[in-house]
């Protein structure tokens, strides 16, 4: 037991790989490769028709400080349009869009039957009965 004590150099020498794996953390990671996505995705997506999408590619919206500002997209060769969902989302916050990622848990809760019998309308009270239920 008593030979298992670390020395010197072995204290260097774990410093020096600690070191190491300290750099290696410290550089950037490589950018994730993002997957291209159709028109009808972003549509999707975005909750907004395609023709919409289309639209803010050739002629812009105007963001909040009146700048004009497109959707950029990638063209192939056969006049095909590709978006990155990323930059899709930029844009919509640019132009004051919400998008369905950044309200993920804001999205609307669909009623079941119990919470729509409490939305019925009262009938309407004349003066005079309203007066006696007071």
């Amino acid at each position: 037991m008593l030979l298992d004590i670390a020395t010197r150099e072995d204290i260097a020498t774990l410093s020096a790989k600690f070191d190491l794996v300290l750099a290696a953390l410290a550089k950037p990671a490589a950018p994730a490769i993002e997957e291209l996505v159709t028109i009808e995705q972003v549509a999707n997506h975005t909750k907004f028709d395609h023709r919409t999408v289309r639209d803010w590619v050739v002629n812009g919206r105007f963001d909040a400080t009146g700048h004009k500002v497109y959707l950029k997209a990638y063209e192939y060769r056969n006049g095909q349009l590709r978006f990155k969902l990323s930059e899709a989302e930029a844009f919509g916050l640019k132009i004051g869009v919400l998008t369905p990622s950044l309200t993920a848990g804001a999205m609307p809760v669909k009623q079941g039957p119990a919470a729509k019998k409490h939305s019925k309308k009262r009938a309407s009270l004349d003066s005079e009965e309203a007066l006696k239920v007071a």
